[in-house]
């Protein structure tokens, strides 16, 4: 699995818990693909303070960073944790010295439990400052002074060996550090021991303790070591000033060596810093302008697939429309046909109608003209009386309401309005109750007649 895929699952793990999740995993690509986090894994765990708190799981950096101390490269277990409110606070630092090592005491930059406390981290600023930028000032200042050294030996059993019988106890002990310096010095490798990633081992503590001062030769009178010195005839101890000279020389040409390598390793890590710095302030310019793009596109193309939408939904629409208007259309030719010839045929009965009255007038022209009052002749008396009943009727009607209008206009007294008024409206009630009583009359005989004409047709259709 590839750096990028590896940070993208452990984002996708951890849910919400960064604000910035693109930089998160902008940042961890960078350094996973730098030369010093090349030994570093991504993975997730809760972030414990000092104080007791802690944090929901976030990203983490578990693996060694490399250092380099007096020419030999050396690998320094450490987890980097991203805090939740990454790129805006530093990372936190921790170093994990593994069963054979332990941390310095009164390190400058590493507290006893293991947190780096460095400049480049309380300076640290979201838009300038970097991950990569961060491995390499760790990596300085652990290559200045190492954060940690190798377990010594048990102390009874070095003290067994390096004790004489003349009570030369600090003699042995310079001369063991006398041969140990010469095979540091002739064989620098012997005492590296190499793990399953191939990094060498911390220093002993008595090499970091001593730094870069020559072992002296001065005079331990209070346990004889200074007597058996002046002793020329001794070959021990012209072997010990032998290596002491040795040893002074040695050291001074490690000084200049350290020196100068520490001044090309400070270069190299200046101009480290700066192209990373460079590289990741264009990669920031290339990344804004491709986000400047992709918003234009976008912009743009939101723009185009608005209007085309809008294009589309109106030809919709006027589809559509067009659809429910030729609908409209065929179903209004149909009605048209059908008034046509419904047209058609009243124009012929029309036709037909004229024709009839044309003959009928024609007919009629040769006949003596009826008056109009011999139009309507009634049919039995009942018939006439029931007319003349009714026109006296709606004669009462007339009379009443010009006696009422000559009342309202003041040519009429009351008292003659109340008299006329009584008498006829007696007349009007005799001649509606007398209408009323030949209406019954002349139904029931109809009715009478409709049975009998039954009975008689009962009676025809018997057998």
């Amino acid at each position: 699995m590839n750096a990028e895929s590896s940070i993208t699952a452990a984002l996708a793990r951890l849910g919400a818990v960064y604000n910035d999740p693109p930089r998160v995993s902008r940042d961890g690509v960078r350094l996973l693909r730098s030369p010093l986090g090349a030994h570093l894994r991504p993975t997730t765990s809760p972030l414990v303070y000092s104080t007791g708190e802690s944090t929901p799981p976030v990203l983490v950096f578990s693996g060694t960073v490399a250092m380099s101390y007096r020419g030999t490269t050396y690998n320094i277990p450490v987890d980097i944790y991203l805090p939740p409110q990454y790129p805006h606070r530093p990372s936190v630092i921790f170093v994990r010295p593994t069963h054979g090592m332990m941390i310095k005491p009164n390190h400058q930059h590493v507290g006893p439990d293991g947190n780096v406390y460095m400049p480049y981290l309380h300076e640290w600023r979201a838009q300038s400052h970097s991950l990569v930028e961060m491995v390499v000032c760790v990596s300085s200042l652990f290559g200045a002074e190492p954060p940690c050294y190798a377990k010594p030996p048990d102390s009874s059993a070095s003290g067994n060996n390096n004790t004489s019988s003349n009570g030369g106890s600090g003699g042995g002990r310079r001369r063991d550090q006398i041969n140990t310096f010469m095979q540091g010095v002739f064989n620098p490798h012997a005492n590296q021991q190499t793990g399953s990633g191939g990094a060498a081992t911390p220093p002993s503590y008595d090499t970091i303790s001593a730094g870069n001062t020559p072992p002296t030769t001065g005079n331990h009178s209070s346990n004889g070591y200074g007597q058996r010195e002046n002793s020329n005839d001794d070959p021990d101890i012209r072997r010990a000033i032998e290596c002491s000279r040795i040893e002074a020389e040695l050291v001074d040409a490690k000084r200049k060596e350290e020196e100068e390598e520490r001044l090309k390793e400070a270069r190299r890590l200046s101009e480290a810093v700066e192209v990373a710095r460079q590289a990741q302030a264009e990669e920031e310019v290339v990344h804004e302008l491709r986000n400047q793009l992709t918003a234009r596109l976008q912009g743009r193309l939101s723009q185009f697939y608005s209007g085309a939408r809008e294009i589309i939904s109106d030809d919709l629409r006027k589809q559509t429309k067009l659809e429910r208007g030729s609908d409209d259309v065929r179903e209004e030719i149909l009605e048209l046909r059908r008034r046509k010839d419904a047209l058609e045929r009243s124009h012929i009965a029309m036709d037909a109608a004229t024709a009839d009255i044309h003959s009928f007038l024609n007919s009629m022209e040769d006949q003596v003209e009826i008056p109009v009052d011999d139009l309507c002749q009634p049919s039995s008396v009942w018939s006439r009386q029931m007319l003349e009943l009714d026109a006296k009727n709606h004669a009462i009607s007339d009379v009443l309401y010009f006696l009422d209008r000559a009342l309202v206009k003041g040519t009429l007294p009351l008292d003659v309005h109340l008299k006329n008024v009584r008498i006829l409206a007696k007349q009007q009630f005799m001649a509606r109750a007398l209408l009323t009583k030949i209406e019954q009359t002349m139904a029931a005989k109809a009715a009478a007649g409709k049975e009998a004409n039954f009975e008689v047709q009962q009676l025809l259709a018997l057998p």
